[in-house]
């Protein structure tokens, strides 16, 4: 599926999971710019690459990043002038809250270019349910002509607002899975102690210590293994000390070393108290990991409970310690099938690509002058 347009995509900072989604959406539309209001935000140590087949601007906006909501406000740039200059058909715009993308998003309605809005919250992972920042996003929202969710908690979400469900298409999330399912293949061989795999940072709403204390529980033999960064790094190291089954682990600087912590584990766990995707799990479904994903997670629903195999369980982390241990009990109990079915899992995995993500992008851009128009 191909768009003949020009595309200008709005988003708050450059993140190197999406460079495979925008590469292949710039196959399929006549020119793509990609607008960052800042390059990167402070929670992230990125590096932008640009790709041949679309341009990256970053706007000179000023602003600050509010980690108790896990986004930056920001404001200025000249985004109009610089809409001016790229003379978008269609402009989709990640987010709603800076005042770049409302100026954009008028300067479309403006002089009639199609508006779609790539939403990924849902009513688990949003923290504005009242109040004047709950009325903004819905007069955002209301104001595109189609939307892109990546699964059904955001979909579902959008609808309680009052967004027409046919207006809606849904593109899942991915990262460059090729990277992550050329992993050895012959781990459905392996003996021994259960390996368990977190990887992500170490702050209090990815649940990590919740997920140390439950491990610590457990009476079977098992190991575990955190790779991350974060505020609650020291506390962790202290509460490992003297565990030879528990390792901390410094965080990976690229998707292959990233890989390799895939391929050595057997069951990758994501026990976040709020998580609004988790790619992680993309990334451990690709390389035959089975999974305990937290079941706040958009992810949770489409990749995991709805598989059409057993890729993991879905677990409640507000449940505590208990419930994730008696998790991690069933699966140490069920390793040797879930070992052999490492391959089944991996093929389920790797359906989610940037190119579909692309291809439901363009979709959304059809949607858009349907509905324009």
């Amino acid at each position: 599926m191909s768009i003949q347009g020009r595309l200008v995509l709005l988003t708050n900072a450059y993140a190197p999971y999406r460079e495979p989604v925008w590469r292949s959406l710039s196959e399929k539309v006549e020119k793509l710019d990609v607008i960052l209001l800042r390059e990167r935000e402070t929670n992230r140590n990125w590096d932008v690459v640009s790709e041949t087949g679309y341009t990256i601007h970053t706007l000179d906006t000023s602003g600050f990043f509010l980690p108790w909501i896990d986004s930056g406000l920001y404001w200025g740039g000249g985004i109009r002038k610089l809409l001016d200059t790229c003379a978008p058909t269609h402009l989709i715009v990640a987010g709603y809250s800076s005042l770049p993308f409302i100026e954009a998003i008028l300067w479309a309605r403006k002089n009639g270019v199609p508006i779609i809005q790539w939403y990924e919250s849902h009513a688990l992972s949003s923290r504005f349910n009242h109040g004047p920042i709950r009325w903004l996003r819905e007069a955002m929202l209301h104001r595109a002509d189609a939307w892109v969710v990546p699964g059904t908690m955001s979909r579902d979400y959008l609808e309680q607002m009052g967004i027409p469900s046919e207006h809606v298409v849904i593109a899942p999330n991915t990262v460059d899975i090729s990277v992550f399912s050329d992993a050895d293949k012959e781990s459905r061989h392996r003996q021994g102690p259960v390996r368990f795999l977190y990887i992500g940072q170490y702050i209090e709403r990815k649940g990590v210590e919740i997920l140390l204390e439950a491990f610590m529980r457990t009476q079977a033999e098992a190991v575990l293994h955190l790779v991350g960064y974060g505020p609650l790094e020291s506390e962790l190291h202290k509460k490992a000390k003297g565990l030879a089954n528990i390792e901390l682990l410094p965080a990976t600087n690229s998707p292959k070393e990233t890989a390799k912590h895939y391929e050595w584990a057997d069951v990758v766990v994501m026990p976040s108290l709020r998580e609004v995707w988790g790619l992680v799990i993309n990334e451990a479904l690709a390389a035959g990991c089975y999974v305990l994903s937290s079941n706040v997670a958009g992810v949770t629903p489409d990749l995991v409970e709805n598989a059409p195999l057993n890729v993991g369980l879905s677990i409640n982390p507000f449940g505590g310690a208990d419930l994730l241990t008696c998790a991690m009990d069933e699966t140490i109990r069920n390793i040797d099938a879930i070992r052999a079915s490492r391959g089944s899992i991996r093929n389920w995995g790797t359906r989610f690509t940037p190119e579909s993500t692309a291809i439901g992008l363009c979709e959304a851009l059809s949607v858009s002058t349907s509905s324009h128009n």
